[in-house]
């Protein structure tokens, strides 16, 4: 067994680079100014598209050596290619999480916000939504408070009935029974009654 070292940090892509090059330019210029990361991204990726090959070669060099960074930590790390994780598929039987105080007051706000600014995007409808909420009352904050603690009532309530029903143990009782083996006893390694 491998020691426990952090994972492998991934490849970065020679755009990668450009745009952190882009980030950390603009701060110099901008030192106090607040930095919108979508802003800088599409000035970036315009950028970009307008370079010579020869101006992106620098980015295609960084990349090639941050790969090859990449392939050491990987063999020091135990030799095989760390890739992301796959998600494990949700079950669509499994309860519906609870809701945040901000969730409940989003959702009986947004229409309301939407409706006196149709021309705004979804990202600007939420920074309004969390500047309402964050001048919200300790009063009318309450209300959503409490709705996110009955609905994190539910959901504890809603998950412990549906861990019993997918109990992994009984599954195994389940399947022993259909193949013949009863309580006390264990299953025959070899047996191959199953057809």
């Amino acid at each position: 067994m491998r020691d426990a070292k952090p994972p492998v940090r991934g490849k970065t892509s020679p755009y990668g680079f450009f745009v952190k090059m882009c980030y950390e330019e603009h701060k110099k210029k901008y030192p106090n100014e607040n930095v919108q990361v979508t802003e800088i991204s599409k000035k970036c990726s315009e950028k970009w598209k307008t370079m010579l090959e020869d101006e992106k070669r620098r980015f295609y060099e960084l990349a090639q050596k941050d790969a090859e960074r990449y392939q050491a930590e990987v063999a020091a790390y135990g030799g095989e290619d760390v890739k992301k994780r796959k998600r494990t598929k949700k079950d669509p039987n499994a309860p519906k999480r609870a809701l945040s105080a901000f969730f409940f007051f989003s959702h009986d706000k947004r229409a309301e916000v939407q409706a006196g600014h149709p021309e705004w995007k979804v990202g600007q409808v939420a920074q309004e939504l969390g500047r309402f909420w964050k001048n919200l009352s300790e009063e009318e904050r309450s209300i959503y408070e409490k709705k996110a603690a009955e609905d994190k009532e539910r959901y504890a309530e809603e998950m412990r009935s549906y861990k019993e029903q997918n109990n992994p143990a009984a599954v195994q009782v389940d399947h022993h029974q259909m193949v013949g083996v009863h309580d006390g006893e264990k299953p025959d390694e070899d047996d191959d009654d199953y057809s």
